[in-house]
């Protein structure tokens, strides 16, 4: 099941992509905002908290481009997740 508050074509996008096995659309407090695929909105506290941790590792305070945000990739036997914040959300992207 997929329920999106405001950014379905932001996650319709990015599960369309080749080689995408699910996405994971998280808010600033770690709350399923949407979930495709293999991701299980069970995991959306972790994914939220694994960005936090990643932009306190540098000093993104200054920084205004969201693109310089960290992003995070997580390499397993036959899955790599990419978690990126984005600002007001953060997305997995299962491959």
């Amino acid at each position: 099941m997929l329920f999106i508050c405001g950014t379905d074509n932001k996650l319709e996008f990015r599960s369309d992509q080749e080689g995408v096995k699910g996405v994971l659309l998280v808010d600033e407090s770690g709350l399923c905002l949407g979930a495709r695929g293999i991701a299980k909105s069970a995991g959306a506290g972790f994914i939220a908290s694994i960005a936090h941790s990643a932009k306190s590792l540098g000093d993104v305070s200054e920084i205004e481009d969201k693109s310089q945000y960290p992003t995070v990739s997580i390499e397993l036997d036959n899955l790599k997740i990419i978690v990126r914040n984005e600002g007001s959300f953060t997305i997995a992207v299962f491959q």
